[in-house]
């Protein structure tokens, strides 16, 4: 009996309570039993990005993660990419290569060449974008190669769980230049298959290196170089690639003014040799320079360390990939190049040349 009065005493409130759910369930959509929401809106799953970088090997990356709010693709790049750039931020570059969106493989492949993704790193005055490109193999049995932001992607869907999806990506980084979203949109270049057509694919392409490279050199204290590129920018278009030595702004207005008038002998047309590739060219390798008739000779190999460093016709290689793209490599020397001639005890300079040394007063 006291049973049945309870239920009569709470019975009001339950006939009051449950028409009030109901109303609202009807209003929000959501079910009491099992909400259901749509999928870009469901919460990540509880992990922790750190630890899963970690345990996929992207150990110093992982120091500077924190757990994504929203669906994200990360293309890491390896301990080694981190450790070439070494005035870089790890959490900035982790920024920078984190994006919005899930992003796999295959749909990164369907991209036009040179599409364009805004980064996690953007802000509301100076939004910073990778861009995509692929390279074509020579042979078309081979699998073409995808970089993002000039890097390439080794170990692509290395984690996909519908909420993050992680590509592991490998080679030499710099933090993005903030026209990285501003240069001219490469999706609108267009690649003929005719063989006699290919020249105008090639500037095209060309052109957009060059303004990238312009810019970092710019950000790098580099300018002179960078308005040299742009004087001889229609020359320099229908090169392939390019590896370009570089005196800073410092040593170009310190003694080493003799850049200027020689540019063309510090770039090697149609080679692009990366740092690796660089120091591990041997002793009296010959380059050939836009210069007709003149070569540079490594005269020190690579590979010796701080203390016996790469020298190039008897300049020490001071820093390497100061700027780097697809097309261009530019490394850093002591001082403008002095033309040498073999002779029996090595290289020497060329007696009739004035050497002007630049702001490294130990070149030789």
């Amino acid at each position: 009996m006291a049973n049945l009065l309870h239920i009569v005493f709470l019975l009001p409130f339950i006939i009051i309570i449950f028409p009030t759910t109901t109303a609202a369930a009807a209003i929000t959509g959501y079910s009491s039993l099992a909400p259901s929401m749509p999928d870009e809106q469901q919460q990540l799953p509880p992990y922790n990005l750190s630890t899963l970088l970690y345990n996929l090997g992207f150990r110093d990356l992982s120091v500077a993660a924190t757990s994504p709010a929203n669906l994200t693709t990360i293309f890491a790049p390896t301990d080694e990419s981190l450790r070439s750039c070494r005035y870089c931020s790890t959490s900035l570059i982790l920024f920078e290569h984190s994006v919005d969106g899930l992003y796999p493989y295959h749909l990164l492949r369907a991209l036009a060449f040179g599409t364009k993704i805004e980064t996690l790193a953007s802000t509301a005055t100076t939004p910073l974008c990778l861009t995509i490109t692929i390279s074509t193999p020579p042979n078309p049995s081979t699998e073409p190669t995808l970089f993002v932001g000039g890097v390439e992607i080794t170990r692509p869907d290395l984690f996909n769980d519908g909420n993050v999806i992680i590509h592991g990506i490998q080679g030499y980084l710099a933090h993005l230049s903030p026209f990285s979203c501003q240069i001219e949109r490469m999706t609108s270049l267009t690649f003929p298959t005719h063989r006699n057509s290919a020249a105008p694919s090639t500037i095209s392409v060309m052109r957009e290196f060059l303004k990238d490279a312009m810019v970092g050199l710019r950000m790098n204290d580099y300018t002179v170089l960078a308005l040299l590129l742009q004087e001889n920018f229609d020359q320099l278009m229908q090169l392939n690639s390019m590896t370009i030595f570089a005196v800073d702004d410092a040593g170009v207005f310190g003694d080493g003014h003799t850049y200027v008038t020689n540019f063309r002998f510090h770039i090697v047309p149609n080679q692009r040799l990366t740092a690796s590739e660089l120091l591990n060219l041997p002793l009296d390798s010959v380059l050939s320079t836009m210069e007709p008739g003149e070569r540079l000779r490594v005269t020190v190999g690579g590979g010796g360390g701080p203390l016996s460093p790469m020298r190039i016709n008897n300049v020490k290689i001071t820093v390497t990939n100061i700027v780097f793209n697809q097309g261009i490599v530019v490394h850093g020397i002591a001082a403008p190049f002095p033309r040498v001639h073999l002779t029996t005890i090595g290289f020497m300079a060329d007696p009739t040349e004035t050497v002007h040394l630049g702001p490294t007063a130990n070149w030789y």
